[in-house]
């Protein structure tokens, strides 16, 4: 046993953060400096596993886990355990839509109606273009707390509190299509006209996955099997399915300001399955960001669309990035796909955070490397900073070696 194996041994059985491996039995130097700085990441955060996955060109380079899965029962984390990856399946279903596009089942600017009538008509005119862009006007998760304090009156309180409540019922509600989570929010009112300004919304995603299903002539889980999860060779990416068996689902925590876990709030993702509502692996995640580099699943016209950023008579900020950079805004999204800054270069991604999970994808698509981490916690927000970390150790390894 090589040294820094017996190392890695002791370790993992004194602490049970022993990794898992799959890619090498022999590791190069910038793979001892990745797995080094995880061990210490997943020991110094308090966070209960971490699964990581890089791929550069069309390989594999690493891919490995730490930490236990499921602290109750004692189950060490693998690279097949599945996490739920959060709002990092907006990219995903983004990629979808804009395949449709391509085959000329969906049209980009036409209004949602035409393809969704269960999501009823307003004063304007909506479309997917502006459903993925977040530039519809429909809402967010609400803030009922606030509402109820601007409340005028005992009538618009009533209102607030019912609507507080069907929320409430459906993060408790297993969901078997994509049509009835639309009940809980389709007849509130636009934020603002749509195309004039910007806010985040996971329920308009919810309604592409509606428009999704009409487009392409078959139901959500069918079109993303065929039209992503194949061609990308995602094996190991299914839908959160609260009452499935599905094998090697992580366990999920909270991480309190204390550094102490907790378990995670109970949520049933099935009412969000097009913004929010899968299970992956670190692998299959770089698998999707370099077969999207590629020009594997959208071509290059629409991939470069699906990069850029909205207003594109501003110049990339390059700077040094901070934590700030994972939560989605104005300035930094797109098509469905996030914007991440570094000192001298542009790179693109997703973020996600959901009840038990943490996740980053980022692909740098100039030495097209991309980087999956997923932990089975909420409130480590620390994924980010990590792959830059990691980023750094690449690009400073003379072992590391460019296709």
């Amino acid at each position: 046993m090589k040294p820094h194996f017996r190392h890695w041994f002791f370790i993992g059985v004194c602490s049970g953060i022993l990794p898992q491996l799959s890619v090498q039995a022999e590791q190069s130097n910038w793979q001892q400096k990745v797995d080094t700085l995880i061990a210490q990441e997943l020991k110094s955060s308090g966070i209960p596993s971490l699964q990581i996955a890089i791929g550069q060109g069309q390989k594999l380079v690493f891919d490995q886990a730490y930490g236990l899965a499921d602290i109750e029962q004692n189950v060490v984390a693998t690279t097949n355990t599945k996490y739920r990856i959060a709002s990092i399946s907006k990219w995903l279903t983004a990629t979808a839509m804009i395949k449709l596009v391509e085959s000329g089942k969906l049209a980009l600017d036409a209004p949602i109606q035409d393809y969704c009538p269960q999501y009823p008509k307003k004063q304007w005119t909506i479309t997917t273009r502006q459903l993925l862009t977040h530039t519809s006007g429909v809402r967010h998760y609400a803030d009922y707390a606030r509402e109820l304090e601007d409340a005028r009156n005992d009538e618009m309180r009533d209102a607030i509190k019912k609507r507080q409540q069907n929320s409430l019922l459906g993060r408790f509600t297993r969901y078997t299509d994509i049509h009835a989570p639309l009940e809980n929010f389709k007849n509130d009112k636009l934020l603002f006209k749509p195309g004039t300004d910007w806010k985040y919304t996971s329920f308009g995603y919810r309604i592409l996955g509606c428009v999704l299903e009409s487009a392409a002539g078959q139901s959500y889980a069918s079109a993303m099997e065929e039209l992503i999860f194949k061609p990308a060779k995602m094996h190991n990416t299914v839908n959160d399915d609260a009452w499935d068996i599905i094998s090697n689902r992580s366990a999920g925590y909270r991480l309190m300001a204390d550094k102490k876990l907790r378990r995670a709030n109970m949520r049933d993702i099935s009412e969000n399955l097009p913004a929010g509502g899968h299970l992956s692996t670190a692998r299959d995640l770089v698998n999707f960001a370099l077969a999207f580099n590629a020009n594997r699943l959208v071509n290059n016209q629409h991939r470069v669309l699906m990069s850029s950023p909205l207003d594109k008579t501003k110049q990339p900020m390059f700077r040094a990035p901070t934590w700030r950079d994972a939560i989605p805004s104005k300035q930094n999204y797109s098509h469905g796909v996030m914007q991440f800054p570094q000192a001298n270069s542009i790179n693109i991604g997703h973020s996600g955070r959901q009840a038990g999970s943490d996740s980053m994808l980022v692909l740098d698509p100039t030495d097209n490397i991309a980087i999956a981490i997923l932990a089975n916690v909420k409130g480590y927000n620390g994924g980010l900073k990590l792959i830059r970390k990691v980023q750094s150790i690449l690009a400073n390894s003379k072992d590391f070696i460019l296709d």
